[in-house]
């Protein structure tokens, strides 16, 4: 893998059959029926809106620049963005607008944009003028005979502006409350460059270069929702807007739309605010931890002094780690994905991870050195992202090599040098726990196993790629290292590693339910 992949593009996902299962969603309009792909992300399906514009007999246009797509019916337009939570339907007519916010943001996989259907089928009904209905446990759309009026129902953004009589580059404002947090809209007369952004205490700042702003206009802007106001001011010449803020925020997020000429912030209200339900709350329950025995059958993984292999102490470490948790943690269901020495594909093990609902992945290996013997010795927790160091990217290389023995290499042709770094907004939503896991286990080998840590790490594991949910792989040792070596073979050692192993999940598992709790609670 290339070195100067950029972390700061984690950000989006890859829909390939490696990280999550394809399928179709049928489009039933009288006798006709129409296949649509469909791909499945934690329980919401999103659909490629290419192939459900022509499902709907509509026109489609998609920008690669800007990664828009538009489904465009005879007299309303319907617009998504790739990791932006705004639909924005547009009138054919008169080009009046109005956004609608939904949870999930758009996704884009080979210049197609898909969206999460069960948020947008209230708004294709808008846009096409019938009512369509979406059936999830069928993954059908279906037309109603019932007609829908845009024009009546839909609240329509009428502060229609004649931006050649505009002075500023930003002329107003507006904020809007929404279910899940505040929308801000500042109205743009020429194209600009999007801002930054940081919210330090009760305050939000967007930083602008080379932007003129209508001070009095952004003044009189109404309040609401998590906005308490707007201000704005110039520091070193260059435009400074702060938004000061209601206590409740999550989080925020700034996308700038030239076509409608606005910028929009999206500040979240914390998770789950609205008095949750048991069974919204259930989900979130540790109940299920997924263990990974790296390698297996065919693939017999590095082989050691004394033509030890990897395969076999991976599978015995896991072993005494599942029981410890059927012991000490009855509640908890553990799932392996190999019990056996049988060849399991690197997607795979993701696939039986997510099938199983996990709640935490951990794939175990072990390491080694092309010299043998090696002075190199210890242990490793390793996060998935763009591997930093050579070391890393080699490991990387050398666990993900297995990929030759599958029936189907080129499934894993997306995550590949630069293209890694989209692998999944899952993982990214999950890095959080992750890395408080990694650094619980770290914690809790140092204190218990002879083999010294090396530390927590990053590279670009295939196999983390899969699960989505709190992902570790681990590599306990250097099987080129004869201290490493003999405790690694032994029934004591690998006990002692699987007895740390645990703890870290004993830990790890009261800390998510409180970070859990405490989020539900406020």
């Amino acid at each position: 893998m290339k070195r100067n992949i950029l972390l700061s593009y984690f950000l989006f996902l890859v829909f390939s059959n490696l990280v999550f299962g394809s399928s179709e969603l049928k489009v039933i309009i009288g006798n006709k029926t129409t296949s649509v792909k469909s791909v499945e992300v934690h329980g919401t399906n999103y659909i490629s809106t290419k192939e459900l514009a022509t499902a709907l007999s509509a026109n489609y246009f998609y920008n690669s620049k800007r990664q828009k797509s538009e489904i465009k019916f005879i007299n309303y337009k319907l617009k998504f963005t790739v990791g932006n939570q705004f639909v924005i339907l547009t009138s054919r007519k008169d080009n009046q607008h109005q956004i609608f916010q939904i949870p999930l943001s758009a996704r884009i996989n080979n210049d197609d944009v898909y969206i999460p259907i069960q948020y947008i089928v209230k708004y294709l009904s808008y846009a096409s003028g019938s009512k369509l209905n979406y059936n999830k446990a069928t993954n059908t759309i279906t037309i109603d005979k019932e007609k829908v009026d845009a024009k009546k129902i839909v609240t329509w953004n009428k502060e229609l502006y004649d931006r050649s009589k505009v002075k500023f580059d930003i002329f107003s404002a507006k904020v809007e409350t929404k279910y899940n947090g505040t929308l801000v809209r500042l109205r743009t007369k020429n194209e600009i460059r999007k801002p930054s952004s940081s919210i330090k205490g009760n305050v939000l700042y967007l930083f602008f270069s080379d932007v003129t702003i209508d001070k009095n206009e952004i003044k009189k802007a109404k309040t609401s929702g998590l906005v308490k106001n707007i201000k704005s001011k110039y520091v070193k010449g260059n435009l400074q807007v702060e938004i000061k803020l209601r206590s409740g925020v999550k989080s925020h997020e700034v996308f700038y739309d030239p076509d409608i000429g606005e910028i929009l912030i999206s500040i979240h209200s914390k998770f789950l605010k609205q008095n949750p339900t048991e069974e919204v709350t259930s989900k979130w329950n540790f109940e299920v931890v997924v263990l990974d025995a790296g390698h297996g059958g065919r693939d017999p993984g590095a082989i050691g002094l004394n033509k030890v292999r990897e395969k076999d102490i991976n599978l015995s470490i896991v072993k005494k780690l599942g029981k410890l948790i059927e012991k000490k943690l009855p509640n908890v269901k553990v799932v392996y994905t190999r019990e056996n020495d049988k060849f399991v594909e690197l997607h795979r093990r993701g696939a039986i991870a997510n099938e199983s609902h996990g709640n935490l992945f951990i794939s175990v290996h072990c390491n080694s050195l092309p010299k043998k013997p090696s002075k190199t010795r210890g242990f490793e927790v390793y996060l998935l992202r763009p591997g930093r160091t050579k070391e890393a990217i080699d490991i990387a290389e050398f666990e993900n090599s297995v990929i030759s023995m599958e029936k189907d290499p080129s499934r894993y042709k997306k995550l590949n040098d630069e293209n890694f770094i989209l692998v999944s907004m899952a993982h990214a939503a999950n890095m959080r726990y992750s890395e408080s896991f990694a650094e619980m286990l770290n914690t809790e080998w140092i204190k218990k196993v002879s083999i010294p840590s090396r530390g927590i790490k990053q590279a670009g594991f295939y196999v983390l790629v899969g699960a989505s949910m709190p992902s570790v792989l681990l590599e306990v040792g250097f099987l080129t290292n004869k201290e490493d070596v003999a405790l690694l073979k032994s029934n004591s050692g690998q006990q002692k590693i699987a007895q740390s192993i645990f703890d870290g999940i004993f830990k790890y598992k009261k800390y998510y339910e409180n970070s859990i709790n405490n989020e539900l609670e406020n």
